[in-house]
């Protein structure tokens, strides 16, 4: 039993005050936005400048955009980590938990994907959106909830069992279950079962080499190697055979500590919901981290499942709270979708794709900047979005057009691959629009394995404009 207390995540009203103070430094500003119901976090060590890590859910795309937080990933390498512990390229997506590396300003070096769990569903959701995968229960979001973001879901409108699902999203001890729950920022049907399937969660207890998970069944993870710093209350990902999900305990072939980590000179901002707080200590518990509300943080109202932003640094041995944002609103802390990007404008406009999102569009919120638009004009959009009910497309609620292209805009394209060469690595392709297009990739484009299966093809594109290159963000069949 964790020495935490243990809340019941319920709805509940936020107080329309500013709740929290701020420590102000060389590392971060907390901007409390009292007159509009909101708290922002602006961090001068972390999204704003500095080096270190953010992590949280993905909530727009202008580069990438992190609760309302936009890190430029031009040269940024994206990755997932594989059962062999290696980066494998992919590609970011709305509602995926992400780790941000940075060493500049603002400036991403590498973003990794952070999938929770990736098998088969063994129930369908119930009336109140919760269902099992993996030993694990898991709380789908629904847009009515006002405290925390919806769900996204692709691919699907509900769950059923037998469905093979990707799983991102964050870990909250539930006090009527008695165990953690994965609330759901985004769910992925797969087109293949998962083999090996990803299992995330809780630590419960640590007996030498077998972990058991806090969840509703006791699952148990044995594996030869554990990292030595796990134990209870820690975060654990772990890949299994699907062969050995017949045995118990589930022997696995890799298991990590999921834990963000961060040095001395480094802050960690996470974007999260509180998992425990133990209000004796003047601690709360959030990514598997233990963390200390300083004298400036320890009276907020920070209940268990409280959505919040927050920049950690270390303490000595541990870390300690240096700045805080805590929801107030449906709209605060990524409840809206942020979309920044080029395209051509289509000839109609009720629904537009941008980023990778669908997104309906109501003539009233278009802008007066989006006038006159011709079809096939390449227009720059910043549009704000709400999600809408489950897999469906996301609504806009602002959209605003410019026919100047802002430098290292993200560009969409579509058209016919007509030629490229992988020792010079470079790309032909004439748009639908009857333009030849030369581009360069690198290390960062993500293309499948063989560019040969899509030439002549039809296929979209997305490329930035650097240093008067056309770079390759990446190449997919139309």
């Amino acid at each position: 039993m964790s020495p935490f207390t243990m809340t019941l995540m319920q709805p509940r009203t936020w107080p329309r005050s500013c709740l929290l103070a701020l420590t102000c430094g060389l590392v971060a500003c907390l901007l409390a936005a009292c007159s509009g119901g909101g708290n922002t976090l602006v961090s001068g060590g972390v999204g704003s400048g500095g080096s270190g890590t953010a992590e949280g859910a993905v909530t727009g795309f202008g580069s990438v955009i992190v609760t309302g937080v936009e890190y430029d990933d031009t040269n940024a390498k994206v990755v997932v980590d594989t059962a062999q512990g290696q980066p494998e390229a992919t590609e970011v997506k709305l509602g995926q938990r992400v780790r941000i590396r940075h060493s500049k300003a603002g400036v991403a070096d590498t973003i990794q994907v952070l999938p929770q769990l990736r098998g088969t569903a063994s129930s369908a959701q119930d009336a109140q959106g919760v269902f099992t995968l993996l030993g694990q229960t898991v709380q789908i979001v629904s847009t009515s909830d006002t405290q925390n973001t919806a769900t996204v879901l692709e691919g699907l409108t509900t769950v059923a069992s037998g469905d093979d699902l990707e799983v991102h999203g964050n870990w909250v001890f539930n006090s009527t279950r008695g165990y953690s729950v994965l609330i759901a920022t985004r769910i992925e049907k797969l087109s293949t079962p998962a083999d090996p399937v990803l299992v995330s969660g809780v630590v419960h207890t640590r007996n030498n080499d077998v972990l058991t998970l806090d969840d509703g069944t006791g699952q148990t993870l044995q594996y030869a190697h554990l990292p030595a710093n796990l134990a209870s209350q820690s975060l654990v990902t772990a890949w299994v055979q699907r062969s050995a999900l017949a045995t118990s305990p589930w022997i696995a072939t890799r298991v990590v500590d999921a834990s963000p980590t961060l040095t001395d000179s480094e802050h960690l901002l996470l974007n999260t919901q509180v998992s425990e707080r133990d209000l004796a200590q003047g601690e709360i518990r959030v990514q598997g981290l233990r963390v200390k509300l300083t004298s400036a943080f320890s009276s907020a109202p920070l209940n268990v499942g409280s959505t919040i932003q927050i920049e950690i640094v270390r303490d000595g041995e541990g870390y300690k709270t240096v700045a805080l944002a805590q929801r107030q609103s449906g709209n605060d802390l990524g409840g809206l979708v942020e979309l920044k990007g080029s395209l051509s404008w289509p000839g109609n406009s009720v629904q537009l794709s941008l980023r990778g999102n669908l997104v309906n569009v109501s003539e009233g919120v278009l802008a007066t900047n989006c006038a006159g638009l011709k079809t096939n004009d390449k227009v720059y959009l910043e549009i704000t979005a709400q999600r809408t009910s489950p897999g469906q497309p996301l609504r806009a609620t602002q959209v605003s057009c410019s026919l100047q292209i802002p430098t290292n805009s993200v560009i969409e394209v579509s058209g016919t691959l007509t030629q490229f060469s992988t020792t010079a690595q470079t790309m032909t392709m004439r748009t639908i629009q009857g333009v030849v297009l030369n581009l360069v990739w690198n290390s960062t484009t993500l293309q499948p394995l063989n560019l040969a299966d899509l030439l002549n093809r039809s296929v979209e594109i997305e490329y930035q404009t650097v240093n008067g290159e056309n770079r390759l963000r990446k190449v997919k069949p139309n």
